[in-house]
């Protein structure tokens, strides 16, 4: 199947240079795109680059598919997709912002919706650790609105996006700010914020856009699986992968989306994307065993992106070496090396930009790249 670039943005986009692509940041202005910030993504530029410039056939897959960019981008180009993420959180912000919505319904509702008044109670504390991020009446109002949300509008068209508008504000709400792999106190962002405020502005925004593209798509499959395993696809079914799986030693994955999980998911402890290499107890011949774990998982995923891709299907893939206190890990060099070994051909190697690598206590380690390569079948 081939694209049908539809979207008035999309000559736009390819102006982007490749290590602008690379980020999530050109998304921040593109409508839907921009519903959850997802700081280790990547843009639909990139999505639509690669279509373009490696003839990406259909369905497309993306095995760490985080908040959905490949699978929006996709639809709005007419592919069918599908992606794959063990996080609760990645999941349904992809699957909010890849759906098909009757946007009249959904003004209609929310017209009346700005009409309910919630009774926000006045004390009370309730000592967690979420709690401990929020101002005590900012807290006891994000409650009520959860709430409203999970209880009172199970039956409303607006339900999923009311959810999603809802966690996208909370790290508004919150006196903490996220910085790299944690969150931090803000000095500047402490006090009472109106967190339905905040909630309505951005599920009016989110309408703007639905509004604004008026697309109606293929929707894809987004399934609760390991891109180890990808036991829901079959062989020889894929037409094309872009994908960014985790990088090496980038905790991120783990603590950064922390407060959205544990207070929408219940999972405090859950990644974003499946962080592969979590488990250390690899054997190999590393003094570093997350090294070998990292790199033993990512070889049953290329395995895995091998089965499932069609003869002649290509498999785009940005990745970057890992950095550690006293060294850095060529992985993203690794990597192709397991892809070959799988059976893969390299087509095309481009470093897109080169990192620095700095630790806290020894101060400059190396350098590693960051880069697109492309395996064919």
């Amino acid at each position: 199947m081939r694209p049908r670039y539809h979207d008035k943005s999309h000559s736009d986009t390819l102006n982007v240079p490749l290590h602008e692509m690379i980020t999530f940041s050109p998304n921040k202005n593109i409508p839907i795109h921009r519903w959850f910030y997802y700081r280790e993504g990547y843009s639909k530029a990139f999505v639509e680059m690669c279509v373009q410039k490696y003839g990406i056939e259909g369905p497309i897959l993306d095995p760490f598919c985080g908040v959905g960019t490949t699978l929006l981008a996709a639809k709005e180009n007419g592919f069918d997709a599908i992606g794959c993420d063990v996080s609760p959180l990645a999941r349904f912000v992809s699957e909010t912002k890849t759906r098909n919505y009757d946007i009249e319904k959904l003004q209609d509702a929310f017209a009346e919706l700005k009409k309910v008044k919630l009774d926000f109670p006045r004390e009370g504390r309730v000592d967690s650790w979420t709690a401990k991020r929020f101002h005590n009446q900012t807290f006891r109002e994000l409650l009520v609105v959860k709430k409203f949300v999970e209880q009172e509008m199970k039956k409303n068209p607006l339900q999923e996006l009311a959810y999603l508008a809802l966690i996208d504000s909370t790290l508004r709400a919150s006196n903490v700010e996220r910085m790299g792999a944690s969150l931090r106190n803000s000095k500047e962002n402490k006090g009472y914020k109106p967190i339905k405020k905040f909630w309505l502005q951005k599920l009016e925004l989110m309408l703007k856009d639905l509004k604004k593209t008026e697309q109606q798509g293929p929707e894809p499959q987004i399934l609760d699986d390991d891109a180890r395993q990808l036991k829901h696809i079959a062989s020889d079914s894929i037409g094309g992968i872009i994908t960014s799986p985790p990088y090496l030693n980038k905790i991120e994955y783990a603590s950064a989306y922390k407060l959205e999980l544990a207070l929408f998911f219940e999972e405090p402890k859950t990644q974003l994307r499946s962080f592969v290499g979590k488990d250390v107890a690899a054997q190999g011949e590393s003094d570093l065993p997350i090294v070998d774990a990292y790199l033993s998982d990512m070889e049953k995923s290329l395995k895995q992106m091998h089965r499932v891709l069609k003869v002649g299907g290509k498999a785009v893939i940005n990745v970057a070496g890992g950095c550690f206190p006293d060294r850095v890990v060529k992985s993203d060099e690794l990597l192709i090396e397991l892809g070959v070994e799988q059976g893969f051909e390299l087509e095309e190697n481009l470093i897109a930009r080169t990192i620095d690598c700095y630790q806290r206590n020894s101060g400059f380690v190396g350098k590693v790249n960051e880069r697109v390569f492309v395996l064919k079948k």
